[in-house]
């Protein structure tokens, strides 16, 4: 007790004691006080900083998205609009101490010039040392690009309405998916009825139980926004590993195609009307063609459909390539259904937009062009046909014996895509506004890696 009453009042030579306790004490919390608010201080200039860094690797990535397939040439402007960026957030190079490097990442899978990497650093100063601002160096990284992606969905019916059966099926198909579910966007309820039925068929109605689903390795399930009718596949229904059932009521998905550009620059170098070729004039050489393509065999290339494509199609796999000397064709195409007016002044104000329809009694076996193969068209490798938003014609493939193979996507975003009269088809994918399956066999095998992949500006690290 003595000697706490000398620790606070002091006695002899022990007066003072007290003074220097406090004072060593309010030292102490003072540089804990310090500390903790350059804690801060560090942690909200390095936040600011990533932010501008991640703002900055974007800006320059949708450069490379908006160029892509030339991102070679247009590097230097998209790294320009990342410094750009960075200076409009507060960070530009050798102002105030700050370091601004913008480059090709070197890290892999980065490494190439669909990307762009920021690296900004600055030292802070700070309130408790503020003449020691070299130990207080922050230092941040970001990288984007147009990266590519696709989802787990072998069919998606688009239409986000609440439109009765934007996905129907009939009684004698028959589906088989692997690799991927299907999406059904329509907030349709299940009381909604169906065009021309009635008693209530929602967003999708499944009028057939022959259905089989595998998704090994790749998890799927049937996903419909609304409400639905009829039996779709259990979990419990062998063989379905990786099926994870039914799901209604599910978010809805945007479409991932919707960023994709129409290919109006590759467009100017085709000629257009070309003259047929092979036996009979039979085959159809890559072009623009303003009038209906009916009838004829593919051979290779881009074809630009002005007035839609009909009748029964073929494919040239024998006769030498008029546009690839020293090789046969080999029906690897893209087909792009548009406008009578696209490339005009007029477009997209005016202008009629032919349907596509495909018919016969025999394999067709359609694939996508292949990057290497098609320089100047990488955005569209793994994409069979694609229509022009605007055009809302729907797309029919029919015929009593049609065994239509399709490798890759088949991309109606505004339109119906129809599979009817006991067609087969066997494909990549299928995306479109609508979708009605009809008395048809569908088998598709989705593969992100064989399928379109689109490319969307994005923020990967």
């Amino acid at each position: 007790m003595n000697g706490l009453k000398r620790f606070f009042f002091g006695q002899d030579g022990e007066q003072g004691q007290a003074v220097v306790l406090i004072a060593i004490t309010t030292l102490a919390m003072l540089m804990i006080v310090g500390l903790a608010i350059d804690a801060g201080q560090l942690y909200a200039a390095r936040r600011t900083m990533q932010e501008a860094a991640d703002a900055a690797a974007y800006a320059g990535a949708i450069v490379l998205y908006q160029n892509h397939g030339n991102e070679a040439t247009v590097q230097g402007q998209a790294f320009s609009a990342a410094r750009t960026d960075g200076t409009l957030n507060g960070f530009t190079h050798a102002i105030n101490g700050v370091t601004v490097i913008v480059q090709q990442p070197t890290q892999v899978p980065y490494n190439s010039d669909k990307y762009v990497e920021v690296i900004m650093s600055q030292n802070v100063r700070t309130v408790l040392v503020p003449a020691q601002a070299g130990l207080t160096f922050v230092q941040v990284r970001a990288i984007a690009g147009s990266d590519p992606s696709n989802n787990n969905y072998a069919i998606m019916a688009l239409d986000r309405a609440a439109t009765p059966c934007a996905f129907q099926d009939r009684p004698t198909a028959t589906v088989t998916l692997s690799g991927g579910g299907v999406l059904v966007n329509s907030t349709a309820a299940a009381s909604a009825n169906c065009p021309g039925g009635g008693g209530g068929n929602g967003a999708a109605m499944n009028q057939t139980a022959a259905w089989t689903i595998d998704c090994t390795g790749n998890p799927c399930s049937i996903d419909i926004a609304g409400g639905g009718a009829g039996t779709w596949p259990p979990v419990t229904n062998p063989p379905n590993p990786g099926y994870a059932g039914t799901n209604m009521n599910a978010p809805q998905q945007p479409d991932p195609f919707a960023g994709t550009p129409k290919p109006t620059n590759a467009a100017s170098t085709l000629l257009t009307n070309p003259a047929y070729f092979g036996p009979s004039n039979g085959t159809a050489r890559q072009g623009v063609y303003t009038s209906e393509l009916n009838g004829k065999k593919l051979c290779h290339g881009y074809y630009l459909l002005k007035d839609g494509m009909g009748g029964d199609l073929d494919i040239d796999t024998s006769t030498a390539d008029p546009d690839r000397p020293g090789q046969n064709c080999d029906g690897r195409v893209f087909i792009f259904n548009t406008l009578s007016t696209f490339g005009t002044a007029s477009y997209p104000a005016s202008g009629s937009c032919g349907s596509v329809n495909i018919a016969g009694n025999h394999d067709v076996t359609l694939l996508p062009l292949l990057p290497v193969a098609a320089p100047g068209f990488e955005q569209y490798a793994g994409m069979l046909l694609f229509q022009d938003p605007i055009c809302t014609q729907d797309v029919n493939l029919s015929g009593t014996s049609l065994n239509f193979n399709v490798g890759g996507t088949i991309y109606v975003p505004s339109a119906l895509f129809r599979a009817d009269g006991h067609t087969s088809v066997t494909g990549g994918q299928i995306v479109a506004k609508t979708v009605d399956l009809g008395n048809s066999i569908i088998n598709i095998s989705f593969n992100p890696a064989n399928s379109a992949q689109p490319i969307l500006p994005r923020l990967t690290k």
